[in-house]
């Protein structure tokens, strides 16, 4: 794929990134202040109604890449999906509306439906979207096609970190998803109508593909991708539990994430470089496991750090401790869709994704439950302490220590893949 055609595509990566971001860390809160205000649970019925859509959206993900290899249009049979965009964004906009005269039980079940509506229909497009990256990138390629689409979801994510608590502030919530879901329409059809297009005389040399169940039976009992899965299982559930807590780490040590950013963000892209270029010269697994492993010894160093001092000395300890979590989170991102890359056989590279997509979102409900409870361990055991960890201290020593292991069963996983 030519390098301005990735660019082109990747814009798509903005919005969806930046869309979904605002709905997973903002909305909770804006339902439970706003809308269920009241309500004798209105956290609860919060995080229900983004549990629900996000059930609904992990369950779309095993059929949505079955559909799309088995698409044939004169348009292709990824691009089409992309339209999707249009009716998911529109039910997006509709989260900010507050419809006077509804009682709180039906502003849930409205919620409900516009969430889910949502979340279904961008699986749906954020499948095939994937899928076509697969579809139009050469092996050589594959490592800076996934730094690319990661850099430009990171681009969307930050953007939803800043923009966000800004706009909560002078404008109204409905205003605020419009301009988001607006957003997330114009990136992802600005990628349908200036990036890449299919090469539609290859729609005609369909893969042969039995009946959903069956294929998806055969996808999963592919000995590669299958460990490659519990692989991809363990260590999103492992930066996923240390991410999810990264700002209640930095609340704790009255440190602004914004303070901080302008520091790691260099960080990343020097990741990001590095192991672009360890690729190359060790090959994408091999590249992967030496990372990996890597991260597993220097993930405890963590639970050493950020428990003593003040100012810049806790400063610095700080951000040793991100530097260190980026080193995982930015190899992962690196390598993990490369990877599926090389193990998606051609005419399958939908049914793959969407299968691993599926199990890689799993472990972020997980994760995001073992941290909740392990920051509530101060309450539920007040004084609660271990040699030099104590309070929060001993909540952020385990959740590094979860992460640790967690790796360690990845790593693995990984080294059951065996190399064509």
């Amino acid at each position: 794929m030519k390098k301005t055609e990735l660019l082109k595509l990747s814009v798509g990566q903005i919005g969806n990134a930046m869309a979904f971001m605002v709905m997973f860390l903002f909305l909770p809160d804006y339902f439970a202040d706003h809308i269920f205000v009241g309500h004798e649970f209105p956290n609860t019925l919060a995080f229900l109604t983004i549990t629900i859509s996000f059930t609904a959206g992990a369950i779309t993900y095993l059929f949505a890449g079955y559909l799309s290899d088995k698409t044939k249009t004169r348009w292709g049979k990824r691009r089409p999906y992309f339209l999707l965009v249009i009716p998911s964004g529109i039910a997006y906009i509709f989260l900010g509306l507050s419809i006077p005269g509804f009682s709180v039980e039906a502003m849930f079940a409205f919620l409900s439906v516009m969430a889910t509506t949502y979340a279904v229909l961008y699986r749906l497009e954020y499948c095939s979207y994937w899928a076509l990256y697969m579809d139009q990138t050469e092996p050589d390629e594959r490592i800076s096609t996934s730094i690319t689409f990661n850099l430009f979801g990171t681009i969307g994510t930050v953007g939803a970190l800043l923009l966000f608590p800004i706009l909560e502030y002078i404008l109204p919530y409905l205003t605020i998803t419009l301009i988001f879901g607006v957003i997330f329409i114009g990136t992802v059809l600005f990628a349908f109508f200036f990036g890449p297009r299919e090469d539609l005389s290859k729609l005609g040399k369909a893969t042969e593909m039995s009946n959903f169940f069956k294929t998806l039976k055969e996808t999963t009992t592919d000995r590669n991708f299958f460990f490659y899965l519990l692989a991809s299982f363990f260590f999103v559930l492992g930066y996923s539990i240390s991410t999810l807590t990264l700002v209640d780490f930095l609340d704790a040590q009255t440190i602004d994430l914004l303070v901080m950013l302008p520091f790691v963000i260099p960080v990343a892209l020097l990741y990001f470089f590095l192991f672009g270029r360890l690729a190359k010269s060790r090959g994408r697994l091999q590249a992967f496991k030496l990372v990996i492993s890597v991260g597993i010894l220097m993930v405890p160093f963590t639970l050493f750090l950020g428990i003593f001092g003040e100012g810049t000395l806790l400063f610095i300890q700080v951000f040793l401790i991100i530097s260190i979590i980026l080193f995982v989170v930015i190899a992962i991102l690196t390598f993990q869709y490369a990877i599926l890359m090389d193990l998606a056989p051609s005419g399958r590279e939908a049914t793959y994704s969407g299968v691993y997509l599926f199990v890689i979102v799993i472990p972020i409900p997980i994760a995001s439950t073992l941290a909740g409870l392990l920051l509530d361990l101060p309450l539920i055991f007040p004084g609660i302490q271990f040699l030099i960890w104590q309070d929060l201290a001993l909540s952020f020593a385990l959740i590094f220590l979860i992460n640790v292991i967690f790796l360690s069963v990845s790593y693995i996983f990984l080294r059951a893949i065996r190399e064509k």
